[in-house]
């Protein structure tokens, strides 16, 4: 084989192997934030899910190597967006509440996120949507702790009947 021959067949080679991966991007879903959720799903904008779901299901496995607490220098974050950090509640919220285009869906719907390797599923995506829309519902409701196992929604408040 010649040496021509040998650099077509390298480049076909990685030609394919581009083509292969960039089908493997699945479809972003036809939906986008609204910041609506419905009551019995509130439970998925509160601290304890995004610590228990949010974090291990989708953040870590797409977001660690950059937007991470742990990473401070501008080395380590690799260019990401300095106090942005997706293992902590407060920063990810206030991304996705207050920055055009919920943030972070604007970046990942676009596939410019994560900027390697492989890109969240279609179901991951619809997960994520789901997450911005009732953590917004949940601080417009001003209640993100339901540590008393109370419904704040409902408006009764005990202590006046005393």
């Amino acid at each position: 084989m010649t040496c021509r021959q040998r650099s077509c067949l390298t480049l076909g080679v990685l030609l394919a192997g581009f083509l292969a991966l960039a089908a493997c991007d699945q479809p972003v879903p036809d939906v986008s934030p609204t910041g609506q959720c419905a009551p019995e799903d509130l439970y998925m904008g509160e601290p304890e899910y995004f610590q228990e779901v949010m974090v291990p299901e989708l953040f870590e496995p797409y977001c660690a190597l950059c937007h991470w607490s742990d990473k401070t220098t501008p080395e380590e974050r690799r260019g990401a967006t300095p106090g942005l950090n997706y293992d902590d509640y407060d920063s990810a919220i206030r991304w996705n509440s207050t920055s055009l285009n919920f943030g972070t869906w604007s970046r990942v719907s676009t596939r410019n996120m994560p900027p390697m390797g492989r890109t969240p599923s279609t179901e991951e995506l619809q997960l994520l949507v789901q997450w911005i829309d009732c953590a917004i519902a949940v601080q417009e409701s001003g209640d993100d702790d339901d540590s008393a196992g109370d419904d704040d929604s409902a408006g009764d408040d005990d202590s006046a009947d005393r």
